[in-house]
């Protein structure tokens, strides 16, 4: 019988570091860690209607400086005339067609060579080349129409005060009335010129201004403000501005300083988190082994959503244009993660766990409890969103061996987040039918981002951490993996043997609930060790009756037969074969004896059993333990070549008793109900493969080859 149950995979130390790291990096999270994180900031909005907590009258600050700034800008600016720009402006004006009319008498220059001195002479930059180019092209007629035209319009424009800010609408009003040359594009040549020579006739005299400006806020009396409390000072839903923000600080509703309750909830929270994470852990055993790294691949995914939630939402709430960004959020994606390298309703655990904490983050890391919420019912939203998208993540990556259950795990929190939104929608009283677009597209970019994110850290994480996932196993289990063939090549019969194994297993383990899927990969290639030495293996020793043992002492045949367990594991670490798969190479003989040259040794005298017995260890979990007894059931069915179902059935029997007498199963967790019902699956998939031969009466031959051949 079982004497003992092994040890939990997760201890209960493990689950306490996980519970303590858990606890440590939500507390991190939930305290304000920077001086005015606390405070509230310009644009939250007011959860509910804030009244003063007590009597006060105070100066504020705000309105004194609003009001001196309203009393600043109704200073009109000092301004002071520039008298000399008229003339400055006249003449060089005239400078520029006296020039023009100097380079149009010399005919040695080309006209490139013009226009080059005429750019070197006149000094300023407004002018263009086209401009240019025309006055020293145009006829003498147009050109003396042009250069009155100028004069007349720019001395009319510079005669009165012109701002800088009035120069373009000054030339316009004088093209509107003035004289225009009558060639062809006149107008346009003489607004480039206006537009070149016109500069303002006043300029702002900065000192006056500001002496001006200064009186004016000093005149300015201080604002003095009185709150009686329950005065209201910002109503439900208001945007906070600096002086409702004032107010609060003024009235006892914020506390300045480090707020200890703010702390002490942090404290409490954090160690809820954590106490709560680690006990499940424990409880559960999520985990196979190895569990530590399964454990921190967990703690990361946990602690990295949590980071994400804490830096994003501050940004995404409140959402006051009804945008549905923060459940946008896919914060499913830390269940997805869990699930695939542990039990999925661990994974549930941690989506309900991170989505109460999301709400108490959301709730108390803005500086208001709740200013980030424009509704009563905003929070409870944001928290069942959450909770239900993760839930039914975790719930579609039960046995995540294809990169298929990703997308439907995308598809899943997709449909629950976006049931959970409209749901809330409907208790809306605007139901505004704009919001259901942003809504579906939330519930969409959740859904997609949580698969998209949670495949990326299951393959990013379980590289880095070396943990074996579903997927790997699902490759491993593959007929066609290059170690597979390479055994099929060396040794034909150990292939086939392991093959049929792996059948044998892998159905008796969906039946008590084990992972089928690591039976079969542990199955596969718990005897690839026999690759080195094949033909001293009977099930690939083709010339029957001539054995390669005949030669041998009996201890140096045992070193031979249970080498291949070392061989095995050799080879493991050199193909980098997954702990997990390379257990079942030493575990799935435990510490038997090699009970055929034992014998022999027996009959010879000799008494030492070590040197006949396996390394070991026995089997530690109940996949190794049902690949040992497939293994055994396998191999003695088939050497005893039984004649009927109830020989099968004896042997499957015996092979059941005598490990159980030797005690190979006492480290694992198999329970006699279970160990029943594996070998009900034996004898009945051993019965459908060994089943006796129909003794079928020889064919006659035929009188006519010819007819025999239609």
């Amino acid at each position: 019988m079982l004497r003992r149950l092994p040890d939990p995979v997760v201890t209960r130390g493990g689950a306490a570091i996980f519970g303590v790291a858990i606890a440590i990096g939500a507390i991190a999270l939930s305290i304000p860690l920077l001086p005015g994180e606390s405070e509230p900031a310009e644009g939250d909005i007011a959860p509910r209607a804030f009244a003063a907590v007590r009597e006060s009258e105070y100066i504020s600050e705000e309105l004194t400086e609003q009001a001196r700034n309203t009393a600043e800008t109704a200073v009109e600016p000092v301004m002071a005339s520039l008298q000399q720009v008229p003339a400055e402006q006249l003449k060089s004006l005239a400078t520029l067609f006296t020039e023009t009319a100097r380079l149009r008498l010399r005919s040695e220059l080309s006209s490139e060579d013009r226009l080059k001195e005429l750019r070197t002479v006149v000094e300023n930059d407004r002018l263009g080349q086209a401009i240019l180019s025309t006055l020293l092209t145009l006829g003498m007629h147009d050109l003396e129409d042009l250069r009155q035209a100028t004069i007349e319009g720019l001395s009319s424009i510079l005669n009165s005060p012109l701002r800088e800010e009035d120069q373009r609408n000054r030339i316009e009003a004088y093209l509107l009335v003035g004289t225009v040359p009558s060639f062809q594009n006149g107008e346009g040549a003489l607004r480039e010129l206006l537009e070149a020579f016109t500069r303002p006739t006043l300029a702002l005299d900065e000192k006056a201004t500001l002496s001006l400006q200064a009186e004016a806020r000093a005149s300015v009396p201080l604002v003095v403000v009185t709150y009686t409390p329950g005065a209201v000072i910002a109503e439900e839903g208001q945007p906070l501005d600096a002086v409702a923000i004032e107010a609060l600080r003024e009235t006892g509703v914020i506390r300045e300083g480090f707020d200890y309750y703010d702390l002490g909830a942090g404290l409490l929270m954090g160690a809820a988190l954590g106490t709560v994470l680690g006990v499940y852990l424990y409880r559960l055993q999520p985990f196979s082994r190895p569990a530590e790294r399964r454990g921190l691949m967990t703690l990361l995914a946990v602690l990295g959503t949590l980071v994400a939630v804490r830096v994003a939402l501050p940004e995404l709430l409140p959402d006051t244009e009804g945008h549905f960004f923060a459940y946008a959020m896919p914060v499913g994606a830390a269940a997805v993660v869990v699930s695939s390298v542990s039990a999925p309703r661990f994974g549930a655990m941690v989506a309900v766990v991170i989505a109460l904490y999301t709400g108490f983050i959301a709730a108390t890391a803005p500086s208001l409890a709740g200013a980030a919420f424009t509704s009563a019912l905003e929070p409870l939203e944001l928290v069942i969103a959450y909770a239900a998208g993760g839930l039914a993540g975790a719930a579609a990556m039960q046995r995540t061996e294809r990169l298929g259950r990703f997308a439907a795990a995308g598809l899943a929190v997709t449909g629950a987040t976006g049931a959970i939104l409209l749901a809330f929608w409907l208790l809306t009283e605007q139901r505004e039918t704009d919001a259901l677009g942003w809504l579906a597209l939330a519930a969409a970019i959740a859904g997609g981002g949580s698969s998209v994110i949670g495949l990326g850290l299951h393959v990013l994480l379980s590289v880095a951490l070396r943990v074996t996932t579903r997927m790997q196993l699902m490759e491993l289990a593959q007929a066609g993996h290059p170690l597979l063939r390479e055994l099929q090549e060396k040794a034909p019969g150990t292939f086939h043997h392991s093959m049929l194994v792996g059948s044998l297993a892998e159905q008796a383990a969906n039946r008590i609930g084990a992972d089928a899927l690591l039976v079969r990969a542990g199955a596969y290639y718990h005897d690839i060790g026999k690759m080195q030495r094949p033909e001293y293996f009977v099930e690939n020793n083709i010339a029957r009756g001539v054995s390669p043992h005949d030669s041998l002492a009996p201890e140096a045949s045992a070193r031979i037969i249970h080498g291949h367990v070392l061989d095995g594991m050799d080879l493991a670490r050199r193909r980098r074969l997954p702990a997990l798969v390379g257990d079942f190479i030493p575990q799935h003989h435990g510490t038997r004896l090699v009970e055929f040259f034992y014998h022999k040794a027996l009959e010879r005298g000799e008494t030492d059993s070590e040197v006949y017995r396996y390394p070991g260890p026995r089997p530690q979990a109940k996949e190794q333990a049902i690949v040992m007894l497939a293994d055994s059931c396998e191999a003695l069915v088939r050497a005893s070549q039984p004649e009927t179902y109830e020989e099968i059935d004896e042997l499957v029997n015996g092979v059941f008793a005598e490990r159980l007498a030797e005690g190979q199963l006492d480290e694992c967790d198999i329970t006699m109900r279970e160990l029943q019902v594996v070998a009900a699956s034996f004898r009945s998939t051993l019965r459908a493969v060994y089943h006796p031969r129909i003794e079928y009466p020889e064919a006659p031959v035929p009188d006519d080859p010819a007819g025999a051949e239609g």
